[in-house]
């Protein structure tokens, strides 16, 4: 039977993120995909000025109460960029209703190198911290797990620090805490992961190709969410994900216009090998 999975996060019109790359990851893997938009943008936040940002979180509630009546579950849901505290609580009321028994996958999409994304305020900072007591897995960036923790953030950790920002993120609920962007040594960069409920750490590294790319963790995220639901264990869900996202950004290298994203399309096809 086909597994389906709701995708909670935004719609950016263009920018190669949140749901427009959600749909097709998961939909190449075989997977039904049900999008519940948190807000539409016109771009991404990442690099682009003036934006225009629809929200929609007045019709959330109105969805889940039509999925319900129609006798509709999930067997995942699968959470990117939330921009309204309102729909945490939405999200929890859909996990009760309409995901029983299945996973609660958080990618905290809420800051990047450092810093909050615009039009993100300190409230939506908590209600993350809310959510991820829900999930099973959360899949944060290293500025993200820093801010959830309240880990003061650094240019760099070493892998001591890392272990204890992932202790930390286990404590808020989570069994499977993921941090990517780790990087121990020049050259190499990738993910660790805590399972909960054996204390064990495990990283998977790829070699590092030197190109600033948006939208490279939301195809992480999603690659992550696919294989999960298809049965993988975390750490071959890691390693995918991991090899995917280098593959995408190679696969971009020699196109200097294209700032705004990764070419994932022409390497879709590596996903089903």
């Amino acid at each position: 039977m086909t597994k389906r999975v709701v995708s909670v996060q935004d719609i950016s019109c263009l920018g190669q993120c949140s749901q427009t790359v959600a749909l097709p990851i998961l939909s190449v893997l075989g997977i039904e995909t049900v999008i519940l938009p948190s807000a539409v943008l016109s771009t991404h936040t990442g690099c682009f000025e003036g934006f225009t940002v629809h929200d929609l979180t007045e019709e959330m509630p109105k969805i889940i109460a039509h999925w319900k009546k129609e006798n509709i579950t999930f067997d995942a849901i699968y959470t990117g960029y939330i921009g309204d505290v309102r729909q945490f609580d939405y999200i929890i009321d859909l996990k009760k209703q309409l995901n029983p028994g299945g996973f609660v996958i958080v990618d905290p999409a809420i800051a990047d190198m450092g810093e909050l994304y615009p039009a993100l305020s300190l409230d939506i900072v908590d209600g993350m911290k809310k959510l991820i007591t829900q999930a099973d897995i959360i899949i944060p960036n290293i500025t993200e797990a820093s801010i959830i923790t309240d880990t003061p953030y650094k240019n760099s950790y070493s892998q001591e620090e890392i272990e204890v920002i992932l202790h930390k993120l286990a404590d808020r609920g989570p069994r499977y805490s993921v941090i990517t962007g780790v990087s121990f040594e020049p050259g190499k960069i990738g993910a660790g992961c805590l399972d909960k409920s054996t204390g064990e750490i495990t990283y998977y590294f790829n070699d590092y190709v030197d190109k600033v790319c948006y939208g490279t963790g939301d195809i992480f995220s999603s690659v992550v969410v696919g294989r999960l639901v298809n049965g993988s264990t975390v750490y071959d869900a890691l390693k995918s994900a991991s090899d995917f996202v280098t593959s995408c950004i190679r696969a971009t290298l020699d196109d200097d216009d294209h700032f705004y994203g990764v070419h994932f399309e022409s390497v879709l096809g590596d996903l089903l090998r």
